[in-house]
């Protein structure tokens, strides 16, 4: 697949999901920039990896709007904004300052580097690649999971609404939506037994990887606007799993 040579930025890239997608792309010849507060995680994957890395605390409106104006100046190619938290209270228990969090690191944080990547590919002319990482939760709210519904129902709009605004550059804005994926090497095996999939198991976070490796590269040309949701048939089975909930895991 074609990303060899692409400049591609990262968000929340030190662990989970975006640490397994940036060793990807490094491997696959990329330049990988990720972009996270995790300092001794990202630091093993620029020695272990030759991955680049730039601290920023994401959920910080004031950091990203500065990281913004680097990124606007790079010759970024894809972004992917993966960088998220749980959150687990219901619309009761949410205070203020949660619901705050939540909408700066998974709206306002993609907003802002969107519009910085946005206007890097504009200037080159480049048909570059927006990639918002969301979750099931967004179309199947778990019980308790208010914040983390709500903020990944709002990225599934802001694709959208990106994709109409960008298409006409030849910009591509896609959201993936993982299920129940393990981030962490291979799942306990009771995990595994108990996953609320079709397939009986839950995902790897290699399994998303692969899937941003092909949305992010040259085989793609005709997707924006989309809604893709990787997550092993969990949203057709429709029962609710404790496990989900105890352990957040999607």
């Amino acid at each position: 697949m074609g990303i060899n040579g692409k400049q591609i930025v990262i968000t929340g890239g030190a662990n989970g999901i975006g640490a397994e997608t940036a060793k990807l792309f490094s491997s696959m010849g990329a330049k990988v920039l990720i972009l996270d507060k995790d300092d001794a995680a990202a630091i093993g994957l620029t020695r272990r990896y030759g991955i680049d890395f730039m601290h920023v605390d994401l959920a910080d409106s004031n950091q990203v709007q500065k990281i913004s104006t680097d990124i606007e100046k790079m010759d970024v190619d894809v972004l992917i904004n993966n960088a998220s938290r749980n959150s687990r209270f219901s619309v009761i228990d949410t205070e203020l300052d949660e619901w705050n969090y939540m909408i700066a690191l998974n709206l306002t944080a993609p907003f802002l580097l969107s519009k910085a990547a946005a206007k890097s590919m504009i200037r080159r002319g480049t048909r570059g690649k927006i990639i918002n990482i969301s979750a099931i939760q967004a179309i199947m709210p778990l019980e308790s999971s208010f914040p983390y519904a709500t903020v990944k129902g709002g990225l599934i709009s802001m694709t959208k609404s990106m994709a109409v605004d960008l298409g006409r550059y030849g910009i591509q804005v896609i959201t993936v939506l993982p299920g129940p994926i393990y981030t962490e090497g291979e799942p306990p095996q009771d995990l595994d037994r108990r996953a609320a999939t079709a397939l009986g198991r839950m995902g790897r976070a290699i399994e998303v990887a692969k899937l941003l490796a092909f949305l992010s590269s040259d085989d793609n040309t005709f997707m924006t606007g989309n809604i893709i949701v990787i997550d092993g048939g969990r949203l057709i089975m429709r029962r609710q799993d404790p496990t989900e909930i105890s352990q957040g895991i999607i």
